[in-house]
């Protein structure tokens, strides 16, 4: 049956107070709080015991589930649900206005952070080798039988960024801040190393078996360091290779350091490392030369003890075969030795020359406006996270009472 709207509530009233149908004390208390004299509030309840809606008693209070309440399309009665809500509209405001205090309250305490970023970009041979020297060891390699030559390595930025070991130096070194001016480590600046008044690892620890290798205090404030800078560091790479690189600190000098560190840092451990291959291979060039050079001198000297023993070989044929193995002994290995000595002088050059392998676009700077917290949208996603939570708590409470009335029934 279609209740009309002033129905609807009087039913609504019934289920939140089914008391009401016996008790006439608690009608008129009721009745005065809605604006309606305890007359009417009884001659709408005798009502719907006449529809059989509700019986004679509290316990006799024959409703539909809120959510299984449809009409004739089988629409759920969003009237019914609006009127529930506007029944416990104070507790919605109340359970939606604390939690937006409470987000507001964070948006205020929390500690605002300031970002730097800086951009770089790969050039030259951090992603490709294209030296002239490796492409001509490579060709010597093959055709020769050398072993031993190095590659230049390839590197991938976003991996040194996230490298224990830079950020090991990021929080050991000493950095000058405003809390700090006279210059301090990260584990001082973010007091790791200070008690803390609340401390519920420590007090669990007194309830667990002890640790029989503990760590260190030192180390345990480097990983617990680590575990901050983790959160404070990002780093994207985009499509066209670009490497942008994100720091945030609550102090924006701080962040513009060690944002421009990392920069350093990349460039000077990329080129520190090719070098190192390029001392390699000119160590290894140099060695190939030498032992060419004595393949040579040796080559030479068979072929002139030859001469030396047989003036006129041309005419025994054995003799001609000897001299033309020696003789090819020879050019091969004065082949092998020029190339060699081309590439040793091609490999100093690679040691010596200045190596542009990563180009900083973007420097970090020191931010004038804090990057979070963010506390307009705090405060909205906490006042809609609130009116959410409290509307579908009302509306899951209002089920629940109605399903248990049901299994009375």
């Amino acid at each position: 049956m279609k209740l009309t709207p002033h129905e609807e509530k009087i039913l609504l009233l019934v289920k939140s107070h089914p008391d009401i149908i016996t008790d006439s004390k608690e009608r008129e208390k009721l009745a005065k709080k809605h604006g309606l004299s305890e007359k009417t509030l009884r001659n709408r309840i005798g009502d719907l015991k006449k529809y059989g809606i509700i019986g004679d008693s509290q316990k006799d209070v024959f409703t539909e589930d809120l959510f299984s309440s449809k009409n004739e399309n089988d629409v759920i009665d969003l009237r019914t649900a609006f009127l529930i809500l506007k029944s416990r509209k104070w507790t919605i405001i109340s359970l939606s206005g604390f939690v937006t205090i409470m987000g507001i309250a964070y948006a205020l305490l929390a500690v605002p952070l300031f970002l730097s970023t800086t951009s770089m970009y790969p050039v030259g041979e951090t992603g490709t080798s294209s030296s002239i020297l490796e492409s001509n060891l490579e060709g010597i390699a093959e055709t020769f039988g050398i072993k031993g030559l190095s590659p230049m390595p390839t590197y991938n930025i976003p991996d040194i960024v996230n490298s224990r070991r830079l950020k090991k130096d990021i929080i050991l070194l000493n950095w000058e801040t405003n809390a700090y001016p006279d210059s301090s480590n990260l584990i001082q600046f973010w007091e790791i190393d200070k008690p803390k008044w609340v401390a519920p690892k420590k007090w669990l620890k007194n309830f667990l078996p002890e640790n029989p290798y503990p760590a260190e205090p030192q180390s345990k404030f480097l990983e617990n360091a680590m575990e901050k800078l983790d959160e404070l560091i990002t780093v994207e790479e985009e499509i066209s290779g670009l490497i942008v690189v994100s720091v945030l600190m609550k102090d924006p000098g701080l962040a513009a350091d060690i944002t421009n560190y990392i920069a350093s840092f990349v460039k000077g451990f990329i080129s520190n490392e090719q070098n190192k291959e390029a001392v390699k291979n000119k160590k290894f060039i140099n060695n190939q030369m030498l032992m060419a050079k004595d393949d040579l001198t040796n080559s030479e000297s068979k072929l002139t003890d030859f001469f030396k023993q047989n003036p006129l070989p041309s005419g025994n044929p054995d003799l001609q075969l000897e001299q033309g193995r020696l003789t090819r002994d020879v050019e091969e290995n004065q082949a092998v030795y020029i190339t060699l000595r081309q590439q040793y002088e091609i490999a100093k050059i690679e040691v010596e020359k200045d190596r542009l392998l990563v180009n900083v676009l973007d420097v970090g700077e020191s931010a004038v406006k804090k990057s979070k917290p963010n506390r307009v949208l705090i405060t909205l996603l906490s006042f809609f996270g609130g009116l959410s939570l409290a509307v579908t708590g009302v509306l899951i409470q209002e089920n629940s009472a109605t399903s248990r009335q049901k299994v009375i029934q």
